[in-house]
């Protein structure tokens, strides 16, 4: 059962033929590609909010190639340690979905999954994976999920917002939170700043109580200079390089880069 709420006036949505429909009259049709938008133009910025196409097929290639599976495997260990069959789990600013899709593969059993991304092109891409998960186009600070509904939420990488966190979980439920630590893909940092700054991490925290939180550290080796660039393109370091530094990426190849983050377990009472 699925607990999608309208965005407008957070009523539940019912399936209604091919759309959704709320109890006030409000409907949202299904896609060809069969993902929702329940993005409203008040909650985006610009026409194409999210990252862009070229900056999402990097990531496609980068992730689907395995080289970032080692954090998909300790955001699986998290999931089974701390929640149990079935789940109705979200994975919050999932882009092009590869992690949701190996989340609802590897757990193999009846969970309920959300995919929810403000970018379109990235729910769009998220489709072609496995149409058996609720793909959403949304916008984090007004989730389209019911209040307290959610038993556990993902957060790989991505800006999250407290107080909907709060809403959509169920007592006691938990979020995995994966941030980046400072000296996350290093070598790439130090081929394009100047200077190094590290930045106290104090603003990414969240406001629940810490079951588990720990470093995860593993170094790896990129075999060609497509999987260099894919990794760099898909980071916001790519579109921080300075014209003068521009040439260093003809001299990129094979590459080893650092992995290091941080994984937070908080449980929402």
């Amino acid at each position: 059962m699925h607990h999608l709420a309208c965005p407008k006036c957070h009523e539940p949505l019912i399936l209604d033929g091919k759309s959704y429909r709320c109890q006030n009259g409000h409907c949202y049709d299904i896609a060809k590609q069969k993902y929702i938008n329940l993005l409203l133009n008040p909650d985006k910025a610009t026409n194409n909010p999210g990252d862009n196409k070229e900056s999402l097929l990097c990531r496609q290639h980068h992730l689907n190639k395995g080289y970032y599976d080692g954090i998909l495997n300790e955001v699986m260990h998290c999931l089974t340690k701390y929640t149990s069959s079935p789940r109705q789990l979200l994975d919050l600013g999932c882009g092009e979905g590869y992690y949701t899709y190996r989340i609802k593969e590897l757990l193999n059993d009846d969970s309920t999954i959300y995919g929810l991304d403000i970018s379109k092109i990235g729910i769009q891409m998220a489709t072609k994976y496995t149409k058996d998960i609720y793909w959403i186009v949304g916008n984090s600070k007004n989730i389209p999920i019911d209040d307290h509904s959610l038993d556990v939420i993902t957060a790989l990488f991505t800006v999250v917002n407290a107080q909907e966190i709060e809403r959509c979980l169920k007592k006691n439920s938990y979020i995995i939170h994966v941030t980046a630590n400072p000296y996350h893909l290093v070598e790439f940092k130090e081929l394009i700043y100047d200077e190094i700054k590290i930045k106290s991490d104090q603003h990414i925290r969240l406001p629940f109580s810490v079951v588990e939180s720990y470093d995860y550290k593993q170094t790896i080796h990129l075999q060609t200079k497509e999987d260099t660039l894919n990794l760099l393109q898909m980071t916001p370091h790519y579109y921080h390089i300075k014209k003068e530094r521009r040439h260093v990426l003809d001299t990129l190849g094979e590459f080893d880069v650092t992995i290091d983050i941080r994984i937070t377990v908080y449980q929402v009472s």
